[in-house]
């Protein structure tokens, strides 16, 4: 990106999921989208919007001021598809909020079983510190199925074909692209098309992608949202598989 009109960098941080648009106040042009507890690289403030930069994703575009806070330092991101705010530490404590699968929180230890998150508390196993993501990619398409489908999304909320694939690497601690095309391209080891079906292995099709579970199954984004289906399916759906990757 080349603006040499521009400042520094103002840094952001995200106080719920918004989306990043191509197009201020169209949200038809909706490309990706910042999470809660995200930082974001404000270039441009117009308006009621920001134009910037996710450092998370690499998505450049307008986004909305208001979902915008000064920055805090995040510890933990959430793991499973949606996480309970509770008022107590305990389980059966009334919930008030859900956090999706991405979100990022300033949490501390509230016990053996759970966080303490601005607005209450999350069991604890429903986060992972930022700094051991580690989980296999099968694992967290696994956890995201029935999520529904969502143009632009990268959450437990809602997520399209490119943002299943980068939310679970993201989650297993792989650096990546955010759209199909880098991710095809660019993504950890190119396989040949005789080699196996292995669980953690990424297909990519001409528009569209999946996680490969097992020797016969995937999961991918159908219209209906975040579902297992037979290799064999999605070949017949979407065409030749055009790249299997292993990251």
């Amino acid at each position: 990106m080349f603006a040499p009109h521009y400042a520094l960098a103002v840094p952001r941080t995200a106080g719920r999921a918004v989306p990043l648009l191509a197009r201020g106040n169209a949200p038809e042009t909706v490309q990706s989208e910042v999470l809660a507890g995200e930082p974001f690289d404000a270039l441009e403030f117009s308006g009621d919007h920001i134009w910037g930069l996710s450092p998370v994703d690499g998505s450049v575009g307008f986004v909305e001021a208001a979902a915008f806070t000064a920055v805090y330092a995040p510890t933990h991101i959430v793991a499973v598809r949606n996480a309970s705010i509770r008022a107590l530490p305990s389980s059966d404590s009334k919930v008030l909020g859900t956090l999706a699968m991405g979100s990022r929180v300033a949490a501390t230890g509230a016990g053996e079983s759970a966080f303490e998150v601005d607005g209450g508390y999350v069991d604890a196993d429903a986060l992972l510190p930022l700094d051991a993501l580690a989980l296999d990619i099968a694992t967290v398409a696994e956890r995201l199925i029935g999520a529904p489908a969502r143009a632009g999304g990268r959450s437990g909320a809602g997520v399209d074909a490119a943002g299943l694939v980068f939310l679970c690497l993201q989650l297993a601690g792989v650096e990546a692209p955010r759209f199909l095309d880098l991710q095809g391209a660019m993504l950890g080891m190119a396989l040949i098309p005789e080699a196996p079906f292995v669980r953690g292995q990424v297909l990519f099709f001409e528009d569209h992608s999946a996680v490969v579970v097992d020797a016969e199954n995937a999961i991918h984004v159908s219209p209906d949202g975040v579902a297992r289906a037979p290799i064999a399916a999605l070949v017949a759906a979407h065409g030749t598989i055009v790249r299997r990757r292993q990251p």
